[in-house]
């Protein structure tokens, strides 16, 4: 597979295709603010043709390019060289079609180490008693609700957490905050877990969920009403409720149509995050909201306990910038694995 990071301009291409398309070599310069010469563009465009990233259309002076669904698995990168230094000065705006970008991401290769690990889920689930299962769940919950917090930047040890949670006991010099937040997550990860939602895809479901995990956190619980920046990025999320509730309506629509639940839990495990429905706790509710799926599918929550938060912010942020869905649905997938192993074979 092309490692398009250690090629950057074919990744600004590839970006600027997905972005803008279909559009020409004239564009596709313009998008690039010139920075290679004409002669080098057309090369880089003939390997991403000759590679099945992208695909023409039109005669002569009229082609127009456009990406393949191969693009989306094939567009992988090293984290390691995405970093802020790199993040652009030009304003990243919304852009709805990067929606269907979460759509067939994972290859049959993938899907089928995805397919396996469910299926040995549910064998756990058909064997394993009640009472053995339920402290299954209860020690995935502890590292679920450790690890979202983290990644927000909880200060909560993990032996402190299962003591917060078994005990009710706080650890001392740390903020009430932190402790509050982490309950809030063991109760939605609790409901996630019990098949109570009348109607998962919907937005009035997402606003209840945001509402329990920002609970006492004087955070706004309803749909924002004002713009907010996000650290480590200059994407611009839309603005106004009206935009954010027809798109979260877009979203769910998309999802809901989506047969294969591997690919329906990462589009709204991305799709929220991207849209930023709420003041704060977005990230969160995404990570709950994606479990939910699973969850309904008969299929095991991901509980994200070994993943290291600057790397999940970083495939998040890949998302924002450069429309890369594949580096979070790798994340994901591995955690899938990794969850399934630790808590339920």
């Amino acid at each position: 597979m092309i490692r398009l990071s250690q090629i950057k301009p074919q990744s600004q291409i590839l970006y600027a295709i997905s972005q803008h398309g279909p559009i020409g070599t004239a564009e596709i310069a313009k998008r690039l603010g010139d920075s290679i010469s004409r002669s080098t563009l057309s090369r880089y465009i003939k390997e991403l043709k000759e590679f099945g990233l992208i695909t023409p259309s039109g005669i002569a002076r009229a082609i127009k390019y456009s990406v393949t669904q191969d693009a989306i698995r094939a567009y992988d990168f090293d984290l390691s060289v995405y970093n802020s230094n790199e993040i652009s000065t030009t304003q990243t705006l919304f852009n709805h079609n990067l929606f269907g970008l979460c759509e067939q991401v994972f290859s049959d290769d993938e899907i089928k180490k995805l397919e396996e690990t469910t299926e040995q889920y549910r064998q756990w689930n058909e064997k394993t008693p009640k009472e053995y299962q339920t402290l299954a769940y209860e020690r995935c919950a502890i590292e679920f609700s450790w690890k979202s917090s983290k990644i927000e930047g909880n200060t909560y040890s993990l032996l402190e957490t299962e003591a917060l949670i078994k005990n009710k006991v706080e650890a001392k010099g740390k903020p009430h905050d932190d402790a509050t937040m982490i309950l809030n997550q063991k109760n939605v990860f609790d409901l996630t877990m019990s098949n109570t939602f009348h109607n998962l895809f919907s937005v009035q479901t997402l606003v209840d969920v945001h509402k329990m995990l920002v609970s006492e956190l004087s955070i706004p619980h309803d749909l924002r009403i004002a713009q907010v920046g996000i650290t480590g990025t200059n994407y611009a999320p839309l603005q106004f409720q009206s935009q954010i509730r027809e798109s979260l309506e877009k979203l769910f629509e998309l999802a809901r149509k989506i047969k294969d639940p591997f690919h329906s839990a990462l589009i709204l495990l991305a799709g929220i995050a991207y849209i930023q429905p709420f003041a704060d706790g977005n990230k969160r509710t995404s990570r709950h909201m994606a479990n939910a799926i699973l969850h309904k599918n008969n299929m095991p929550p991901v509980a994200w306990r070994t993943v290291d938060e600057v790397e999940y912010k970083k495939c998040v942020i890949a998302f924002y910038e450069l429309g890369n869905i594949r580096p979070l649905a790798l994340l994901w997938l591995e955690n899938y694995i990794e969850t399934t192993k630790t808590f339920f074979a």
